[in-house]
């Protein structure tokens, strides 16, 4: 799952309309309601439990709080981006937080809560490798000092337009477990239609595309379990593709889950040995930052066009484009948002 660091700082006002959309003959979804999180100056000094088992495929369920508590060890994020259908330089980013910096190194140095977020903006025609951001810590304003009110309304109209996915879920069975590898994550929107309205430096800013929602959490400081990992997913002609491969620390074998659709319906979906291989390549077609992406019948280049966060040496995230060839079907352009995080 994504990682956020606000590398650039482009003064934002920030009321955010995603919505994520698509009608589908997904089962009726029965209400249950989450407890809302405390926005927590500290993080509590009692032991904590963590859930890794989902007995059913609602999206309450999926999305609740995995966490017992938010304590020194534990971090957990939900993450929502969208990205427009015809141009991977114009996207948005909404991740909410309950970390502190003792388990999560990217969290903010002096944070007033345990419960804070980010918001990344990519404007089209902003600079090569130029973006926007702010984050916002719960209860507080943003860290940066002096950000504009934030406001950010994350939700559906109509139904999600595909099925929800853990980790080992196949196109025929919904597998409860939520873990892979040393930490947990439940990919709950793969994909969905998304229309954006925002409004940055008072222009109003609308695209419609791609929109997509996970999360990751765990008990233990996220330092002291992955060494290196690639996410991302992408959105060419009628398929759709989502990887997520995880060398744990002290590993050397990568775990991984992966899925790719065809006009939203699942033609490959688990977490088999092998079912996903994604490795940074160099490409002269990309302005800095590639991947291949390997799986059943799939062999793909990302070829990022704009980096939206980062730290150039231990975290590279970028959207950018596709090449390459899927079920037998030779595919290039769409968009792709496509991440690195190697410790």
């Amino acid at each position: 799952m994504p990682l956020p660091i606000p590398p650039f700082s482009i003064p934002l006002l920030l009321p955010l309309l995603l919505l994520l959309l698509t009608p589908t003959l997904l089962p009726q979804v029965h209400s249950q309601y989450i407890s809302p999180i405390p926005a927590l100056p500290l993080p509590t000094n009692t032991p904590i439990t963590a859930t890794y088992h989902a007995p059913t495929p609602f999206l309450s369920e999926l999305s609740a709080p995995k966490l017992s508590a938010v304590n020194a060890s534990a971090f957990e994020w939900w993450y929502f981006d969208a990205v427009a259908a015809h141009n991977p330089n114009l996207s948005a980013v909404v991740t909410f937080f309950t970390s502190s910096p003792a388990a999560f190194p990217l969290a903010p140095r002096n944070g007033s809560s345990v419960v804070w977020s980010y918001v990344y903006v990519s404007l089209p025609d902003a600079p090569a490798g130029e973006g926007g951001d702010r984050d916002r810590e719960g209860g507080g304003s943003g860290g940066n000092g002096g950000s504009p009110h934030l406001d950010v309304w994350v939700g559906w109209e109509g139904s999600r337009a595909t099925a929800p996915r853990t980790p080992c879920t196949t196109s025929q069975r919904f597998d409860p477990s939520l873990r892979l590898g040393s930490l947990g994550w439940v990919n709950i929107v793969p994909h969905a239609k998304a229309t954006v309205d925002l409004i940055v430096d008072g222009e109003e800013v609308k695209f419609e595309g791609y929109g997509y929602h996970d999360k990751n959490w765990s008990e233990r400081p996220f330092h002291s379990l992955v060494k290196k990992w690639f996410w991302g997913h992408a959105h060419v002609g009628p398929y759709s593709l989502v990887w997520f491969q995880e060398t744990p620390l002290n590993a050397t074998i990568p775990v991984a889950s992966a899925s790719v659709l065809q006009d939203g319906v699942t033609v490959l979906s688990g977490c088999e040995a092998g079912i996903v291989s994604v490795q940074r390549v160099s490409h002269a077609a990309a302005s800095g930052f590639a991947v291949e992406v390997v799986m059943r019948g799939v062999r793909v280049t990302m070829l990022g066009t704009r980096e939206v966060a980062g730290d150039g040496q231990h975290f590279f995230r970028w959207t950018g484009t596709v090449d390459g060839e899927v079920l037998g079907q030779k595919v290039n352009g769409g968009v792709a948002v496509f991440e690195e995080f190697d410790l």
